[in-house]
């Protein structure tokens, strides 16, 4: 009986062991083929985001180098500067993010036909006839669930992708969540690379003391990254060039985690615009209505978001006597960075500020920023213009938000940011820098071991580093080892 079971093992392993090398023999069939056959390769990379699934499609030379590869980001503009197709999924004019989908296979493919069309049309534009990689990366909204949560929907996402013939998935680890110090850090490496001070062809005498930090406060999910030797993180990119880098990321400090979460004080009205008489409803942690009236009180609020951030010795009063609370602050300080780039609800912040204000330019001085804000708020809210954007309700605790998490958090009181939705036509967020990674590892899983001498690699700073001579097997390999190890212990075991 014992026989038995250790040959049935065995057959099974070395079903798996073909299989895996089948698999890895056309993948690498079809990279090679490629070029060899065309001069661009296409890109998707979807961002399944806390409030949103962002498309974003991106162009490079096909090659085979394991290079940092040069995109370029394809944005069919109209005639007068604006996006001619959506940049996320949208159902019935409105944003739906990954989280929201039913759990069944038709409703995924429904969800993501949209953004299929879109990727369609945008080909069109450009006039391209070739078949785009696939690959979605989620973000702090799939973080909060539960990991069976996570599976099933990342499953039910990898069904879909496998069932496009329109599309390269070649791998299932195309579809997966990032951690938070990887967006961070892949946010690092796209505002760097958009800045041109990590370039595709890294010959040019790498500065590390060019680069810039990158604040981005999403929407569950608050970041920071930055050089540093009192690193976490270890990038290394090709031609030898290492970067030590600090990203950290902050788990419901993003901006509608924050607003649900101040709905759960006693003083949450303190956080909002007084209105003409309405009043709206809105969703706390626990998902309850509940119905909001504003009272905006700049000290009670400030107080309130000071609590979130843990800091429990140091409050604001009225008479102005305290300006910054910093100091009690247990989050790491960005305040010897020279230059700040700030992402996502602090260009958004700062955007209404300065349209409210009829003010121009991407700079936000901190000191003023705080006081323009207070001005913003104090203002009452009238129920047209919340009909004309409706948005523009929790626009005060967004841009309290951002001030109380820059100044009190991160003791940027008396610096600057540039606060930008995109750079040279690149977006500000993290995706340019998870698709460098993602393409530099597609290229090296599949090139012979001794083509891929520039192989980008991640490491917490507290791990012992590899010898600089050894080289990383490739995945396909790793899993081969991995069940035929399982199956001799599970046969040992059976002896």
């Amino acid at each position: 009986m014992k026989n038995l079971a250790i040959l049935i093992l065995l057959c099974l392993s070395i079903q798996m062991f073909v299989c895996k090398n089948q698999t890895f023999d056309q993948n690498q069939r079809i990279l090679r083929e490629l070029a060899e056959s065309q001069d661009t390769c296409l890109y998707v990379l979807l961002d399944a985001g806390s409030s949103s699934t962002k498309i974003r499609l991106y162009s490079s030379v096909c090659r085979r180098s394991s290079q940092i590869p040069k995109l370029q980001a394809l944005v069919p503009k109209k005639a007068d500067g604006s996006d001619l197709f959506p940049d996320k999924i949208t159902i019935s004019d409105k944003s739906v993010p990954l989280t929201a989908v039913d759990l069944t296979e038709a409703a995924f493919s429904d969800y993501f036909n949209v953004a299929f069309k879109i990727i369609n049309d945008m080909k069109q534009n450009y006039n391209f006839n070739i078949k785009p990689f696939l690959f979605l990366r989620a973000t702090a909204g799939l973080r909060l669930l539960t990991q069976d949560q996570q599976e099933k929907i990342l499953n039910l996402v990898r069904v879909t992708f496998r069932q496009q013939t329109n599309f390269y998935f070649l791998d299932d680890s195309w579809v997966k969540i990032i951690t938070g110090e990887e967006e961070g850090l892949f946010l690092w490496l796209s505002v760097n690379y958009a800045y041109q001070n990590i370039k595709n062809q890294n010959t040019q005498q790498f500065d590390i003391s060019k680069t810039v930090a990158v604040i981005d406060i999403g929407g569950a999910s608050a970041q920071t990254a930055f050089s540093s030797t009192f690193n976490n993180k270890i990038l290394d990119l090709p031609e030898k060039t290492r970067v030590q880098i600090y990203s950290t990321t902050f788990l419901g400090y993003g901006n509608d985690q924050i607003i649900a979460s101040v709905l759960g004080l006693p003083s949450f009205a303190n956080c909002f615009q007084k209105t003409d008489g309405f009043t709206i409803k809105l969703k706390d942690q626990q998902k309850n209505d509940v119905e909001v009236n504003g009272d905006y009180d700049f000290v009670k609020c400030t107080n309130a978001m000071l609590s979130l951030l843990k800091i429990t010795d140091c409050e604001y009063k009225s008479d102005n006597s305290v300006v910054d609370c910093s100091a009690s602050s247990k989050l790491k300080k960005l305040t010897n960075e020279k230059e700040i780039i700030g992402a996502s609800s602090i260009f958004y912040a700062k955007n209404d500020l300065y349209a409210y204000l009829n003010l121009k330019g991407d700079i936000i001085n901190l000191k003023e920023f705080r006081e323009q804000v207070q001005q913003y708020c104090k203002q009452d809210l009238t129920q047209a213009q919340y009909d004309k954007q409706k948005r523009v309700f929790t626009s005060c605790i967004q841009m309290m938000w951002v001030s109380t998490f820059l100044i009190d958090g991160l003791g940027l009181l008396n610096k600057q940011v540039t606060a930008i939705k995109k750079y040279d036509n690149y977006n500000v967020d993290w995706s340019i820098g998870s698709l460098i990674y993602d393409i530099n590892t597609l290229q090296c899983d599949y090139l012979k071991i001794s083509e891929c001498t520039d192989k980008i690699s991640i490491q917490d700073a507290n791990l012992e580093r590899e010898d600089s001579d050894f080289v990383t097997p490739t995945s396909s390999l790793v899993i081969n080892s991995f069940f035929s190890v399982v199956i001799l212990l599970i046969a040992n075991l059976l002896v």
